[in-house]
C-alpha cells in the first residue's frame, strides 16, 4: 500500500538502505518470511554491497553488527509486529475510519523509529569506518536511485506523472488485497486526481538531504558530535523542507487516508479473505521467529 506522499521515506535514503532488510525485506512474501529473516546478516551485506564496495573486514564487522541488532529485534520487536498484524486483521473485518487508519500508520512508523534509534550507534560506527572513496561511491549510488525513482514515478508532464502514480497505487493495493476490479480502480483514479503533484519537490528534497549527509560524512566531526548530527538527519529528515511542500504532503496524506478507507469499504469477500490470511500468516511467522534461537 503506497501513498506516494513522499514524506519520511522520500529522502531519508540511509534509513531506507539500512532498514530495508530489517523491517521490509522479510515482508516480501509469507512463504519466505522465516527463511529471509534468519539469513538477514548475509542479505544485508549483499544489499549494502550494492551501495559500497566493502572489504572482507568491513563485511565481517557488518554481519556481526546485524546479528547483534537482530537479537534485540527478534526478542523485543517481533512480538509487537505479530500483535499489530492480528490487530490490523481485526480492523479490516470491522468498519474502518480515517482516524483508525492513521493510528495504525503511526504505530507502524513507531516500529521504524524504534529500530532506527536502537541501530543508530551501529550505523554511526559503520560510516566512521568507511573511506572517503566509499562515501563518494555511496552518494553516487543514491543519485542513481534518484534517477530510477524519477523514471518510475516522475515524467515530463503532469499527466504522465499522474498516470505513473496511479499505476503505482494500483500495484501497491493489488499487492495487499489482490486483483482490483473496475469499480476499485475508478475509485483510486478519482482520489489520485485530487492529490498534489509534489514529484519535483520530492526529488529536490531528497537531494538536499543527501547534500547535508555528504557534508557530514566528509567533515566527520569527533564523537559525540558526529552521532548527534547523524541522528538529527535520520530522525527528522524533513526539518529543512519548504513549509508549502510540507502542507501539500499533509494534504496528500489526508486524501490517501480517505481513499484507502473508501477502498476497504468496497473490498470483495475474496479480497478480505486474502488480506486476513496474509495478516494471520505474518503474525504466526513473527511469533515463531521471536522465540527461535538466533
Amino acid at each position: 500500500m503506497n501513498s506516494k506522499t513522499h514524506n519520511r521515506r522520500g529522502h531519508s535514503s540511509v534509513v531506507r538502505v539500512f532498514l530495508t532488510g530489517i523491517l521490509c525485506l522479510f515482508l516480501a512474501a509469507c512463504s519466505t518470511t522465516r527463511f529471509a529473516y534468519n539469513q538477514l546478516d548475509w542479505i544485508v551485506v549483499w544489499y549494502l554491497n550494492g551501495y559500497f564496495s566493502l572489504d572482507e573486514t568491513q563485511e565481517a564487522e557488518l554481519r556481526d553488527a546485524v546479528q547483534r541488532n537482530l537479537e534485540w529485534h527478534r526478542r523485543s520487536q517481533l512480538p509487537k509486529y505479530a500483535a499489530f498484524a492480528r490487530q490490523v486483521d481485526r480492523d479490516i473485518a470491522g468498519p474502518m475510519t480515517t482516524d483508525l487508519l492513521e493510528q495504525r500508520l503511526d504505530e507502524a512508523t513507531g516500529f521504524l523509529d524504534a529500530a532506527l534509534r536502537y541501530m543508530l550507534p551501529e550505523v554511526s560506527a559503520f560510516f566512521l569506518m568507511l573511506s572517503d572513496e566509499q562515501i563518494d561511491e555511496f552518494i553516487a549510488n543514491l543519485e542513481d536511485d534518484n534517477k530510477e525513482l524519477w523514471t518510475d514515478y516522475g515524467g515530463e508532464t503532469p499527466e504522465e506523472r499522474l498516470e505513473r502514480r496511479e499505476r503505482a497505487a494500483f500495484k501497491g493495493f493489488k499487492r495487499v488485497f489482490g486483483r482490483l476490479n473496475v469499480e476499485q480502480k475508478t475509485l483510486i483514479r478519482t482520489y489520485m486526481a485530487n492529490m498534489h503533484d509534489v514529484s519535483e519537490y520530492w526529488i529536490e528534497s531528497r537531494r538536499r538531504w543527501q547534500v547535508d549527509f555528504r557534508d557530514l560524512m566528509i567533515e566527520r566531526p569527533p564523537e559525540p558530535e558526529f552521532s548527534e548530527r547523524l541522528t538529527a538527519l535520520m530522525i527528522d529528515p524533513n526539518r529543512t523542507d519548504d513549509p508549502g511542500y510540507r502542507d501539500k504532503v499533509e494534504e496528500n496524506k489526508s486524501v490517501f487516508m480517505e481513499m484507502t478507507v473508501a477502498l476497504i469499504g468496497i473490498l470483495t469477500d475474496k479480497q478480505r479473505a486474502r488480506f486476513s490470511n496474509k495478516m494471520k500468516s505474518f503474525a504466526r511467522d513473527f511469533e515463531t521467529l521471536s522465540i527461535q534461537e538466533s
